[in-house]
């Protein structure tokens, strides 16, 4: 049996990791585009209210959510960077090395929030029985982010500040590491462990990921604060997909 420390073990987690740093790096770009047109929805309630944003959705849907660009510029890049990140942290650990910064916590929240918001946003709105009965895009605009807003406020306020201040925090750390790897960063001397500039640079990225997290967050607080106007089957239908989800479903 070979041991795990041997030459030929190491040689083989050495070849590998560069690989899957660069698959994470590659799907990265399309990861970001993606966000850029998610996110600036809630941003423009800021100035247009549920209107404006329910419009910019959907035409955001136009390149996210075709039968192509789906499974190929949105699924397939997350599924390859989540798949990638996970790979190489496994590596980091079995080398003895713990994965204790902030680009890694805000992959594990980011990985453990998307799959609840993806059910309950994308998959559960085209459950076919009632009371849902398949919500149709024009049927699932920004009133559906408002229902939640305001039926369950503290657990949906929760899920999107967290989940919205996780991946932008994890977009503003690896953006570095990125330009790091690529040589676009500048090159400093490396400073003394009393110099303050890595807690100053720290905190720059610290302040711009909450400038960019904060008019998404206060567009939504627009969204809660507007007052909601719905048939009474399209509630019913609303709250029936947030009901399917565990989060929504608990007293």
């Amino acid at each position: 049996m070979t041991d795990a420390s041997s030459p030929r073990s190491l040689s083989f987690r050495q070849r590998l990791l560069p690989l899957i740093t660069l698959s994470s790096h590659v799907s990265a770009p399309f990861i970001t585009t993606f966000l850029l047109i998610h996110l600036s929805a809630p941003a423009l309630a800021n100035v247009g209210g549920s209107s404006l944003s329910s419009q910019v959705m959907l035409l955001g849907r136009e390149y996210y959510q075709t039968s192509l660009a789906e499974p190929y510029l949105v699924l397939g890049p997350l599924a390859v960077h989540a798949l990638s990140g996970v790979i190489r942290r496994a590596l980091i650990i079995i080398r003895g090395a713990l994965p204790t910064t902030t680009l890694s916590f805000t992959a594990y929240t980011v990985l453990l929030l998307l799959p609840i918001h993806i059910g309950i946003h994308r998959i559960l709105p085209q459950t076919t029985t009632p009371p849902v009965l398949s919500l149709g895009p024009s049927e699932l605009d920004y009133s559906f982010v408002q229902y939640g807003l305001q039926r369950w406020p503290a657990r949906t306020w929760a899920m999107y500040a967290v989940l919205v201040g996780a991946a932008i925090t994890h977009a503003v750390e690896g953006s570095r590491v990125l330009m790091g790897n690529l040589g676009l960063e500048s090159s400093v001397k490396k400073p003394s462990s009393n110099s303050v500039v890595p807690m100053n640079s720290k905190v720059r990225r610290k302040i711009l990921a909450a400038a960019l997290a904060l008019p998404i967050l206060s567009g939504l607080y627009v969204l809660y604060k507007e007052r909601l106007y719905l048939f009474a089957d399209i509630g019913r239908r609303l709250e029936g997909v947030y009901r399917l989800s565990w989060i929504y479903n608990m007293q």
